[in-house]
């Protein structure tokens, strides 16, 4: 299995820490990575295409999606960012959500950039245009048409941030790096950006090593 859909942190889980999660859904991935590069082992239960809409599920998120994290007395915890920084706070330096006010607003904004306009969108785009997805939901693929310049845009950003950049936020790496690298596989995956840049091949990588 490709090195960036591992869905096993390689060890026992830690604290009790229990990720529910749908494979290769994008936001328990990005979870799944943040806990790796912490060094948080996650106890993972991998849920059904239905599940979620069950009523055993809603009474843990009531929401009905994926991810959310459950601790040993039963506290839930749910959406990926909120998530992340819960492993943070506990895991220790290095932060990945950043450590200082300057550090940690540097990299949400950048975070925030590559979900809004690359996760997101790239994802959306697959929703309605991938033949995966014909039959599990309604596709509308003038709407994905309509929608593909922002990943590609955002994508021409990240080349030039990262020619000057080390790793998206800055010199270190990142929550925001985990976001953009999510982002620019699906994007791939669906076709929006086939090829990426010598300049996005070599942070990717770095990203892998990090």
């Amino acid at each position: 299995m490709s090195r960036w859909l591992r869905r096993s942190s390689g060890c026992g889980p830690d604290r009790g820490l229990k990720l529910y999660s749908k494979p290769l859904a994008p936001n328990p991935l990005r979870v799944t990575m943040f806990a790796q590069k912490k060094g948080v082992a996650l106890d993972i239960h991998n849920l059904g295409i239905d599940d979620t809409k069950g009523a055993d599920y809603r009474a843990i998120n009531p929401v009905g999606q994926v991810p959310t994290l459950e601790l040993d007395d039963g506290t839930c915890i749910t959406e990926s960012l909120t998530i992340c920084q819960y492993l943070d706070a506990i895991s220790g330096p290095p932060y990945l959500c950043g450590d200082g006010l300057e550090e940690r607003t540097r990299i949400a904004m950048w975070e925030r950039r590559a979900e809004l306009q690359l996760l997101i969108p790239a994802v959306e785009y697959g929703h309605h245009s991938h033949p995966i997805f014909a039959g599990r939901l309604t596709q509308f693929p003038d709407w994905a048409a309509s929608i593909a310049d922002a990943p590609r845009a955002f994508l021409a950003l990240m080349e030039a941030r990262l020619a000057e950049h080390v790793f998206l936020a800055g010199t270190d790496f990142s929550i925001a790096d985990i976001t953009a690298y999510y982002g620019c596989r699906f994007a791939t995956i669906y076709g929006l950006y086939p090829a990426p840049s010598p300049i996005i091949s070599a942070w990717l990588e770095r990203v892998d090593a990090a």
